[in-house]
């Protein structure tokens, strides 16, 4: 890292195995800090995820305005990240949920939960902050050529957030699917849920609102807010399925 002007830290560990977790996201982040710190490297600016936050309703909250309350084992190691980067004077951006190339849970989860359950829990009215890999990284980019941000975190989301009905629909367009019947109240749907392997948080994450005031990044990285309505060809090109057949 020696004559390294910016240290971007976007790697971490997402799964349920507490000492992976640990290893990557608590003793891995340590690294990181001490190796920029014997380099001399002023700027680091780590990636980390809403969801150090716990689960919701959250409503258009500033980055200041929750704590830290994680409900799972790799959110909490990335909270645990988080306060090391910022004691060194780094910076953090926390997007919520992430889309694109290179997705293998959030888009992929979704297509899950719509099979399974038989419909979607709630009405669909939910407002999620989302961001496309490709704007998250403009978002990084810009912010790593900005004047530094000692000790402050930022969302990373489009300003505007997305009802989930939206969501499910453009979904089921890309993937040539039945967008979902609303289930409300249904209390089958739940219990269906579990068993079919997703926790409580993930079914909270996508069925009540998780949105997050965002504006300050866009306006610090120079760039001009975008929309997931404008996003909407990435987001298909991302998730293009060959109609052709299987072969292999």
């Amino acid at each position: 890292m020696a004559g390294t002007d910016v240290v971007i830290h976007a790697a971490s560990y997402v799964g349920a195995e507490p000492r992976l977790a640990h290893a990557i996201n608590e003793a891995g982040t340590g690294h990181v800090v001490e190796q920029c710190r014997e380099a001399g490297v002023a700027r680091l600016i780590y990636v980390s995820t809403c969801s150090v936050y716990g689960s919701g309703p959250h409503r258009g909250i500033l980055e200041s305005e929750v704590g830290y309350h994680p409900a799972s084992v790799a959110s909490a190691t990335r909270a645990v990240a988080e306060q090391l980067v910022l004691g060194y004077g780094g910076e953090v951006v926390r997007p919520n949920l992430v889309f694109g190339a290179g997705d293998r849970w959030f888009v992929p989860g979704l297509l899950r939960l719509m099979k399974v359950a038989g419909g979607w829990p709630g009405d669909g009215s939910a407002l999620l902050s989302i961001i496309g890999v490709e704007a998250l990284g403009r978002l990084l980019s810009g912010l790593a050529l900005a004047p530094r941000q000692p000790g402050r975190a930022f969302h990373a989301a489009y300003p505007e957030p997305v009802p989930v009905s939206s969501l499910l629909e453009s979904v089921a367009r890309v993937f040539g699917v039945e967008c979902p019947k609303f289930l409300g109240d249904d209390e089958q749907a739940g219990p269906a849920l579990r068993a079919a392997g997703f926790s409580s948080h993930q079914v909270d994450l996508v069925t009540r609102d998780h949105w997050y005031s965002s504006g300050g990044l866009w306006r610090i990285s120079g760039l001009e807010p975008e929309t997931f309505s404008s996003a909407l060809g990435e987001f298909s090109s991302a998730y293009h399925v060959s109609r052709e057949p299987n072969r292999s």
